[in-house]
C-alpha cells in the first residue's frame, strides 16, 4: 500500500460526507458585498465558460463517457471553474448528501456551465462506518464496535449493522430518496448519481461479521435455501443439527479460528451471503436511479481491494453503472471482466511520474476518466490561473485524449488463455492465514486488508506475466466456469492463481475442459476444498491440473528466463503469443506490460512500463506476421513490418496501431 493511501482516504471521507446542513453554511455564495467584488473580469470569464462547453454539455448528454471525462471533486469559484474549462476538465461534483441539495450551490454549478455528477446520496446507508459525523473521526462507529468486542469478546451485538443492508424500511427510504433526487435533477443530465463513497459492509474492506440483525438473518436463510436442497443437506455441509431453516444461524469468526476440522461452512458461507446482501443493496439504489431516469447512471466511488466488505467483485461490478476504483490487487481488471459495461473512474491524489503511470494505466485497462481531489487547492489559483499541479493534470489530460478515441471504441482482444478469479479461495485462504492468531483479527483495520496474501500476489504474478509475454487472458469469475464458459471462446489453457477452493461445479467444468484437451495450469495444488470452505478429502482437481516449475512464485520470477519457461508452457499448450518483446541482448524483454485492444480490422498494441521507476528502453516487437503499423502517440507515416523497434520510457506507453 503506498504510503499516505490510508490518510488519503480518510481525508477524503471527511471531505465528501459533510453532513447536509453543513454544506448549506459552507457552500460558496456570491450575494451582497462578495457579489459586488466578482470583477466584470471574472463575470466574463463565466460568460465564456457558459458558452465553450455548451457544446460539451450537449454531447455530455448523449454519451458523457465516450470522450476521457475529467473531474474536478472540491467546489470551486466562477473564476476557477473558468480556469477548470481551460485546462481541460470536463465537469464537477454537486454534493446530495442524505439527498439534500443546496439550491445556491446547484445555482453555482449552474452558472458555471460544466456538467456535474451528484455526491454521496445515501452513504449513511452504504458507508456507515467509514464517513463524518461533526466532532468524530470517519471510523468512529467501527472504532467503537470494535473496542466493545475486545471488552466483551461475547458481545456479538456489534456485528448488528447499523443500517442493516437487509432492513426493509431503509432499503425503501433509500429508494425513495435516490429517486426524488433524480427526478429533481433529470432536467440537468447529470454525468452520474454517486450512491456513496468508500462504502462497504464495514469499514472499507475490513473483515468483520456483520450483520447478524433479524433481518438479514432471515433473508439469509432464502439465500441458504437456493444454496442447499433442505436443511438436512446443510447440516451435513455445516456439521450442525438445525431442526428447521428458521434455527439456522452462522457461525462467527472467532468461533470458526477455534474449530479443529478443517470444515468452515457455517463462516464461510455467512460471509458469501453478506457479500451477495451488500451487492443487492447496490443494485437496489442503481434501481431506483433507473427508475426515475431511465437514462441516468448509478454509481459507487472508492470501491476498495477484492476481499472483505462486500468487494467480491464478480457480484458487486455488475450491480451499478459507473465506479471509481482503487486500483489495488486487480480490481479494476477484475470489475471490468465481470461486467464489460461498467465506467471505470480513478481518483487523481497527486502528480509526478507515479501518477501519470497509473492514468495510462488506467486508460489502457479501459478506465474512461479521472476524478481531482484537490484538497491543497492549487489547480486552479484564485484568480481561475492555473496553479502548478493544474498545468501538469492539463499536460497528462491532453496526452490522454490525443489517443483516448481510438482507446475507448476499441474493445479488450483475448487470447485463448482464461485466469480465474475466486473469492471462495479468498475466504479460506484469509481463515487458513488468521486462524493461528486468534482474536487478533478483531484488530486488523481496513489498511491490513491490503497487505499482499498468496491469494493476491498469485494472481497478480500470473497476469503479470501473461501481460510480460503479451498474452492478454479473460478473466472468468467462479460463477461463469460454472455457468459454462471454459466451453466457448476456443480457450486452450486455464490458469488457476492460488485456487484452493473450488465448487463441484467448477471442477466438473473444469475437468470436462481438460478432457477435451485444454491444459489447466496451477501454483498450488487446487481444490483443497469446496466453496464452503470445507477442507475435501482429496484435492478436487488431483490429476488435472499440472504444477510445473514455472508457474511457482520465486524471486526471480520476473527475469527473461521465468517469461521464457512461462511462455514456453503456453506454446506446449498450443498458445502462440501474438507478439514476442525483446530487449537488445536478444532475451525476452523484462518490465514491459503489453495491452491488446481490438477496433474492426485495427488491432492496437499498447507497452508499458510495468512500473514507474523502471526504464525498459528499447525494445523489439516481433509480430506474427507483416502488419501495416502506425504509432498512435508519435505523428508519422504507417510502414509494413513484423518487427519494430520502440525505445519505452518509464511512464508513457507506445501504443501502436496494426493492421493486416
Amino acid at each position: 500500500m503506498p504510503a499516505g493511501f490510508e490518510a488519503a482516504q480518510r481525508s477524503r471521507a471527511a471531505g465528501m460526507a459533510i453532513p447536509a446542513r453543513l454544506a448549506l453554511t459552507g457552500a460558496t455564495r456570491y450575494t451582497g458585498s462578495r457579489q459586488n467584488a466578482v470583477s466584470a473580469q471574472g463575470a466574463v470569464m463565466r460568460a465564456w465558460v457558459v458558452a465553450a462547453t455548451a457544446l460539451l454539455i450537449g454531447s455530455a448528454r448523449a454519451a458523457p463517457f465516450d470522450a476521457f471525462q475529467v473531474i474536478m471533486w472540491q467546489d470551486r469559484t466562477p473564476a476557477q471553474t473558468a480556469g477548470l474549462a481551460r485546462l481541460g476538465f470536463t465537469a464537477t461534483k454537486l454534493r446530495g448528501t442524505g439527498g439534500h441539495i443546496d439550491p445556491s450551490n446547484l445555482a453555482d454549478k449552474q452558472a458555471s456551465g460544466l456538467p456535474w455528477y451528484v455526491e454521496n446520496i445515501a452513504t449513511d446507508f452504504y458507508a456507515p462506518y467509514h464517513r463524518s459525523v461533526p466532532d468524530r473521526t470517519v471510523t468512529w462507529l467501527f472504532d467503537a464496535a470494535k473496542a466493545r468486542l475486545r471488552t466483551d469478546p461475547a458481545d456479538t451485538g456489534v456485528f448488528v449493522r447499523e443500517p442493516g443492508l437487509s432492513d426493509p424500511a431503509w432499503l425503501t427510504a433509500v429508494a425513495g430518496r435516490l429517486e426524488q433526487v433524480v427526478r429533481d435533477q433529470s432536467r440537468y443530465r447529470p454525468l452520474f448519481y454517486n450512491l456513496a463513497d468508500e462504502a462497504g459492509i464495514g469499514d472499507l474492506a475490513a473483515a468483520w461479521d456483520a450483520d447478524i440483525a433479524p433481518a438479514s438473518l432471515a433473508a439469509m436463510r432464502q439465500w441458504l435455501k437456493t444454496q442447499y436442497a433442505d436443511v438436512a443437506a446443510l447440516n451435513r455441509q455445516w456439521g450442525t443439527d438445525f431442526a428447521d431453516w428458521d434455527a439456522v444461524v452462522p457461525e462467527l469468526t472467532s468461533a470458526a479460528m477455534r474449530r479443529t476440522d478443517d470444515n468452515y461452512s457455517a463462516w464461510a458461507d455467512f460471509k458469501a451471503w453478506m457479500d451477495v446482501a451488500f451487492a443487492r443493496a447496490v443494485r437496489a439504489g442503481t434501481d431506483a436511479v433507473h427508475r426515475a431516469d431511465a437514462s441516468a447512471l448509478a454509481a459507487l466511488e472508492g470501491a476498495q481491494v477484492p476481499g472483505w466488505g462486500g468487494y467480491d467483485y464478480s457480484l458487486l461490478a455488475p450491480a451499478v453503472d459507473v465506479m471509481e476504483i482503487y486500483d489495488f490487487g486487480g480490481s479494476l481488471d477484475l470489475a471490468l471482466a465481470s461486467n464489460p459495461a461498467l465506467i471505470a473512474l480513478r481518483t487523481s491524489f497527486a502528480t509526478g511520474p507515479r501518477e501519470t503511470h497509473a492514468a495510462w494505466h488506467h486508460l489502457l485497462h479501459g478506465g474512461r476518466g479521472m476524478v481531482v481531489w484537490d484538497e491543497r487547492n492549487d489547480v486552479v489559483l484564485p484568480d481561475g490561473s492555473a496553479g502548478p499541479r493544474g498545468r501538469e493534470i492539463a499536460a497528462l489530460a491532453a496526452s490522454l485524449r490525443a489517443v483516448a478515441p481510438a482507446i475507448l471504441a476499441a474493445e479488450p482482444s483475448f487470447d485463448p488463455v482464461a485466469v480465474l478469479y475466486s473469492q471462495a479461495s479468498f475466504r479460506a485462504r484469509w481463515m487458513l492465514d488468521q486462524r493461528d492468531k486468534g482474536a487478533a483479527w478483531v484488530s486488523r483495520d481496513a489498511a491490513r486488508e491490503y497487505e499482499d496474501n498468496a491469494w493476491r500476489a498469485s494472481r497478480r504474478q500470473v497476469l503479470g506475466r501473461l501481460a510480460g509475454i503479451a498474452v492478454q487472458p479473460r478473466i472468468l469469475s467462479s460463477a461463469m466456469v460454472e455457468a459454462g464458459a471454459l466451453q466457448r471462446g476456443g480457450l486452450r489453457v486455464l490458469i488457476l492463481p492460488h485456487a484452493i477452493a473450488l465448487s463441484e461445479a467448477e471442477s466438473r467444468e473444469i475437468r470436462a475442459f481438460a478432457e477435451r484437451g485444454g491444459t489447466v495450469l496451477a501454483d498450488t495444488e487446487p481444490g483443497l476444498f469446496d466453496q464452503h470452505s470445507r477442507r475435501l478429502p482429496a484435492p478436487s482437481l488431483a490429476g488435472v491440473a499440472l504444477v510445473p516449475e514455472a508457474m511457482l512464485l520465486s524471486g526471480g520470477a520476473d527475469g527473461p528466463d521465468a517469461l521464457a519457461a512461462f511462455a514456453a508452457l503456453l506454446r506446449d499448450a498450443g498458445v502462440a503469443p501474438r507478439a514476442e518483446l525483446r530487449g537488445p541482448d536478444g532475451l525476452p524483454a523484462t518490465g514491459v506490460e503489453a495491452r491488446w485492444l481490438q477496433r474492426g480490422d485495427t488491432t492496437i498494441l499498447a507497452l508499458q512500463a510495468a512500473a514507474p521507476w523502471q526504464a525498459p528502453g528499447q525494445i523489439e516487437v516481433r509480430l506474427s506476421a507483416p502488419a501495416t503499423v502506425a504509432d498512435l502517440r508519435v505523428p508519422g507515416p504507417a510502414r509494413v513490418a513484423q518487427q519494430v523497434s520502440v525505445v519505452l520510457d518509464p511512464v508513457a506507453p507506445a501504443i501502436l496501431s496494426l493492421t493486416r
